[in-house]
Formats: structure tokens, sequence, C-alpha cells
């Protein structure tokens, strides 16, 4: 709202300040747009009006006059070109003076009210349309299927889901894709895991391999893969090439369906999935390497292939080919990469943990040592610190299923008040009710989640996602929409009904009505609500989603004081209505921007 206020407030000054030079009250002046709108800013306390401005005070000096004097001169200025507009028109009521030189401007309340109605007529009121529409590829996940996702990726999810939904609601083409590390040896060290417990050899044998999975869903891939074969626990497996890779691909196949179901609970989709395997077998990781050797871009030592990504602001060359022929992690990821700069996407967005941070520079060496004309921003990487979940004060250390981490599954059943994963559930009758109690844990999991900004460590409290009160954030801003929502259906006012009370207004009526005047409280709440586009700005500009939670937790909060200290349907028209006006407003916004993030608002709590 600021900036719009801004925009119009500057040349309003700037001409009452000429008009000054014209009456001879101000000569030489050296006040331009730009010292206005510098000195232009929200007052702490509201009683100072909507903006102030300070320029009176870093102007007298230049303008040989006293601060209080030229803050006088400015404001009758001001004043007067007010009276010859409409007040029913007319966006500023009036400016005032407060020592030692303050301008203290406070906007038309009838405009407040008007700029209201805009909230429930713009269908994405406060999302502008960028200028520069973008194809966007947005990666995130990403995990190994080698086991159960963790918390770690559904901090991914969450903020890769609500990042695209943003860009989107700006008019972006955005892409989710989820790529799979499909090929070396983490996943031959899976096919080894389940044949060792084929074979009944658990985790402390010899058979075992050294770096082998052990968590208790291996098992479970063993004993699935049994009954495919209708064998018997007697059943040896014999360790061939062929057997391991049909073992191989059927774990794949086991992890990527539980993977894709745990992502369901938490409601995260895509648009395509990517295999590492798939840039070996279509030759593009060959044609990197072809073409970094063409562009001088490799050298070798020691019998390996190195990059020269010092070239690119790497702090050290990298090895891509090792001595024994085997490829680095990040040569695949570079092909990778390379093709969706191919698909035609001008922008890329990955999501990863922060253990992914040598690996960023050294793909973008290897992007710009192919010589593709590829942006040096390509890929955009945001990189998020690891969740601790903790219940009670103390730490949850591990799922009992993974062996040694807490999962995405584990964290959404937690958080709906579970104990459980399997047991408590699969005993409850009523479906309905438990979809109804995990869509309340997936809310929790979400909004948390996006509630800190992605570099910080962020700790889980279980028991607080568990709790149906206000000292639980999610509960507290959607039973913000619970109460707007009941307010609404006990007014019997439509919102083509409180539209059409305002737009029939005329000079007469506003000025025969003092009940059109904001109490702090609605002024606050109007406040609130009309500076809801600074926030979407903000949000897209840095690609912060935390920063429309923050807001959606400061415009709950200031409806629940409203709420508790206005008795909204009352007998006077014109206050029930203005209150009204603000509650669907309030509504509208919690509503919108929570569904946007994959959250619930629900009408009744």
């Amino acid at each position: 709202m600021i900036h719009a206020l801004k925009a119009d407030l500057i040349p309003i000054i700037l001409e009452s300040i000429n008009i000054l030079e014209e009456q001879g009250e101000l000569f030489n002046s050296v006040i331009d747009a730009r010292d206005i709108e510098t000195s232009i800013e929200i007052p702490k306390n509201r009683a100072n009006g909507d903006l102030s401005s300070n320029i009176a005070l870093r102007k007298s000096k230049e303008s040989n006059l006293d601060a209080l004097k030229l803050a006088n001169l400015i404001a009758n200025s001001f004043n007067s070109n007010l009276v010859k507009q409409s007040k029913h028109e007319s966006l500023w009521h009036t400016v005032e003076v407060a020592k030692p030189g303050f301008l203290n401007f406070r906007i038309n309340p009838f405009a407040k009210l008007s700029r209201l109605c805009t909230v429930l007529t713009e269908e994405d009121y406060g999302w502008e349309r960028s200028k520069n529409i973008e194809k966007i590829i947005l990666e995130y996940v990403s995990a190994n299927p080698t086991g159960p996702l963790h918390v770690g990726h559904a901090r991914q999810a969450v903020l890769g889901d609500a990042i695209s939904n943003i860009l989107s609601k700006a008019g972006h083409d955005t892409y989710r894709e989820f790529y799979y590390n499909d090929a070396g040896n983490q996943i031959e060290n899976l096919a080894l895991s389940v044949w060792a417990r084929l074979n009944g050899y658990d985790q402390n044998s010899e058979e075992f391999p050294k770096d082998g999975y052990r968590g208790s869903y291996i098992i479970e891939i063993a004993n699935k893969f049994r009954i495919l074969k209708k064998a018997t626990k007697l059943t040896k497996f014999e360790k061939s090439k062929k057997l391991l890779n049909e073992i191989k691909n059927f774990s794949i196949g086991c992890l990527r369906d539980e993977q894709n179901s745990d992502l369901e609970l938490l409601g995260i989709s895509f648009d395509n999935f990517a295999l590492e395997s798939d840039f070996y077998q279509n030759g593009l990781v060959d044609d990197v390497i072809t073409n970094l050797k063409k562009n001088g871009m490799t050298f070798f030592v020691d019998n390996a292939l190195w990059l020269r990504s010092t070239d690119f602001g790497d702090d050290k060359d990298r090895v891509m080919i090792k001595s024994d022929g085997s490829y680095t992690y990040f040569v695949p990821d570079i092909a990778y990469h390379l093709d969706k700069w191919r698909r035609g996407f001008g922008k890329a967005i990955n999501i990863q943990g922060t253990d992914h941070h040598g690996t960023v520079q050294r793909v973008k060496a290897g992007l710009q040592g192919l010589n593709k004309k590829i942006d040096k921003n390509f890929p955009m990487t945001i990189l998020h610190k690891m969740v601790t979940v903790k219940k009670n004060g103390k730490d949850v250390k591990f799922s009992k299923r993974s062996g040694d981490y807490v999962t995405l599954k584990d964290l959404i059943y937690f958080s709906s008040g579970f104990d459980e994963v399997n047991g408590e559930v699969e005993c409850c009758e009523n479906k309905h009710e438990t979809a109804t109690i995990l869509s309340r844990g997936k809310d929790a999991v979400r909004f948390f989640l996006l509630s800190k900004k992605p570099e910080t460590e962020f700790n889980f409290d279980v028991s607080l996602a568990q709790k149906h009160s206000e000292e639980n954030p999610v509960f507290y801003v959607q039973y913000a929409h619970a109460r707007a929502s009941s307010v609404i259906r006990q007014s019997c006012v439509s919102e083509l009904e409180l539209l059409e009370f305002f737009s029939n207004l005329n000079d007469a009526a506003y000025l025969g009505s003092e009940s059109v005047n904001l109490n702090s409280l609605e002024n606050e709440l109007a406040h609130r609500v009309l500076g809801f586009s600074e926030v979407t700005r903000t949000v897209l500009k840095n690609v912060e989603p935390h920063q429309l939670v923050f807001y959606l937790q400061d415009l709950a909060s200031d409806f629940h004081k409203f709420y508790n200290d206005s008795k909204i349907l009352v007998e006077d028209t014109w206050i029930r209505n203005k209150r009204l006006l603000l509650v669907y407003s309030v509504a509208k916004l919690l509503k919108n921007n929570l569904e946007l993030i994959g959250i619930n608002a629900p009408e009744k709590m």
C-alpha cells in the first residue's frame, strides 16, 4: 500500500511547494520529488497519521526557514489544495504538523473503504503480474530412491511447492520436477542390502554390505520380492548380476511408490520425474565430457580427468572422471542442467539441503565451460538447513522404520496427533475422520516449515503442532478465517450487497455520516489488509515464502484483536457495513493465501 500511497502523495506535496514559490512564500526551493520520496514513511504510532514526512526537517537549512515554519507552509498549501477537491473522491483527508517539523498525512476514510472494496472485486488482490514472464523449472526433493523421505525432504517439498505456486501467481510458466539419482554406488548398495535380507543375513553379518541400508524397510522390500518370486524363507538367492539387477529395479520401484505416496500426504505433486540413468543412456553425459574437452576446460592428472572449475569462481579444480573410469557425482548433474536449458527453461531454481553447497559452483562451472551461452545464474539454488524434530522438549532422533532418521510420513502423523504411523490409524474405522486428522497434520507441517528462512535451522515442535489452541500458529491463523466466516454467515449480508452499498454513496451521504471514520483497531486492520501488495513484492523479489507466512500471522493477530474488541453486527448501517467490509477482506486474504501455500482455510473450527 505504501508504494501506491507514496506515488499519489509525492506530486501533491511537490505541487504545494510550487504554489508556495509562486506566492512568494518560498524562494529557490531545493526540494525535489526524490527528496520527498525518501522522506516518507509509515509512523510507528498510528496516532501520528497514515504516512509521515520529515522533509521540512531535512530541508529547512537549505530553504533558509525554520523547520516548523516550513512544515506549516507546506501543510497549509496542501490543505488548501484538498479543499478544492471532492471529499468523496480525494485520497487524502488532511495533513497535520507535529513538532519539531513533521508532516503527518491522514487518508480520507472513505478512500480506505473504497480500496477495501477492491480486495473483494480483484480476484488476485495484491499479486501483480510480472512484467517479465519467464519459463521456470523448479527442482526439489530429488531424493535418492534408497529409502523413505526424511524431514529435510519435507522442508524442500513445501518450499518448492509454495515457491512454484507464488511464481505462477505472478504469471510465470512454472514446471515442477523431481530428479532421481538412480545410478551409482548407493543404488548398488541398495540391491545388495535387499539381497542380504532375502538370505537372512542381518546387518552385522559379513555378507551384509559395509555401506548398506539398515532400516526395517529393507526387510519389507525383501519380503515383497520373496512373495513376487513365490519363494519361502528357506529359499537361497544367488548373488548373480541378473538377480541383483532385478532386485535393484524392484527396490527402486517400491521406494519410488512409497515416496510418491508420502508426498501425496503432504499435498505435493510433480509435472515430471527425471532419471539420472537416462543421461547416461542417451549419451548426454558423454556429450558434456566431449564438449568440455573440446573447449579446453579439462586436463589430466594421475590418470583422472579434471574440470578447470577455478576459471568460473570455484575454489579449486574438480575431478570429473576418476582414475578407475567412474564419474564423480556432479558430472551427470551438469548433463541434467544442460537438459533443462535445452528444454527452453530460461530460469532454473533448485531447492536443496546445505550438504549440496559444494556442488552448486561445480555445476555452474561445468555449464559455463560448455560455452552454450547459458546464463551465469543458471541454476539459482536455495539451500536449507537441517530440521530437528522435538516432542515434549526432547529430540525425536529416528524412526523405527528408517533406522536412523525421522521420516516425512512420521512428521505428518505425529503432527496429526498419532503416536505411531501404523497401528492407531489402521484401527480407525472412520476413514473420513482419519483423513481429516491427517489433513490437520499436513497443514501444521507445511505452515511450520514455511515459517522460517531456509538458511536457518528449524526445531519442529510436534507437541505444539498437535495443540488445538491459539498457541499453535497455524491453528491461530485458521481460527481467524473461521471466525471471519462465522461473522459473514451471521450477517446475512452478501458480498455483492456490501459492494453495492459502497458503490452507491455520494458526497452528501459521506459528509452526513461520522460513522465512516475508522477507529484505531479498524484503522490498524485496514492498513494491514491494504499493505498486502507490499508484502507480495518482497516475496516475489527475494523468493521468500516465509514473508507471506509472517504476514498471515500478523493479519490474523490484528483480526483477533478487532474481533474481540468490536461489536460488528450493530444496528448502525454504516458501522456494520464498514466492519463487515473488513471482515470480508480478511477472510478473502486468509483463504486465498493459505490455499496458495497448500493449507486449508476452514470455515468452522
